[in-house]
């Protein structure tokens, strides 16, 4: 029987908002901001750990105290350099949640659907995704098999995909997987679709 893999948020906030004001994590929605809002629909999972660079100092005071915080002092040479980070801090034997700060528009239901879905998995399944009208997004879930390959690859994407039938696909009846804001333009959109959906 497959043993059951404690699943460890990752909330990569580390890269920098050249479009907008603010970093990305400090965007507000509501009375809260795109990193509370990532903490808490995590939160049933247990402590989120989440990643900064980018306006670290600036993103810290206003971190969720029930989150641990790792710093990427290489977060310039890219995301995978932040996820690598965050596998650096977490036990080499959990699976592990990927959640872009800005995709502010998920839900918790999203993420249990996820988490149910890698719970019930096939034996040859390592990684869960999400996918609305043929399009993929995230949260990913990643089992703690697939973590080494991570330290060998150029991007997280080229992990991901690389083998595509250990992928369980979950269809979900929500755009928010793949609905992220890095514009004035989008943070609006993303804001307006927010306020709707109460």
């Amino acid at each position: 029987m497959r043993k059951r893999e404690k699943i460890v948020p990752i909330i990569l906030a580390a890269g920098s908002s050249p479009g907008l004001p603010f970093p990305k994590a400090l965007a507000h929605f509501g009375r809260k901001t795109a990193l509370q809002i990532a903490v808490e629909n995590c939160a049933f999972l247990g402590q989120s750990l989440v990643v900064l660079g980018s306006d670290a100092e600036r993103i810290l005071p206003d971190a969720p105290k029930s989150a641990q915080v790792v710093i990427n002092p290489s977060w310039r040479e890219g995301q995978l350099s932040s996820f690598q980070t965050a596998l650096e801090n977490i036990g080499a034997d959990n699976a592990f949640l990927i959640y872009p700060v800005d995709h502010a528009l998920l839900k918790r239901s999203t993420v249990e659907q996820l988490v149910r879905a890698f719970r019930h998995r096939s034996t040859s399944q390592e990684i869960v995704m999400p996918r609305h009208k043929r399009a993929y997004g995230h949260p990913v879930i990643v089992s703690a098999t697939v973590r080494p390959e991570f330290f060998n690859a150029p991007t997280a994407r080229e992990v991901i995909y690389r083998v595509p039938e250990r992928i369980c696909v979950l269809n979900v009846r929500t755009s928010s997987i793949f609905e992220d804001f890095s514009t004035p333009e989008s943070y609006k959109a993303c804001r307006r679709k927010f306020a709707r959906r109460k």
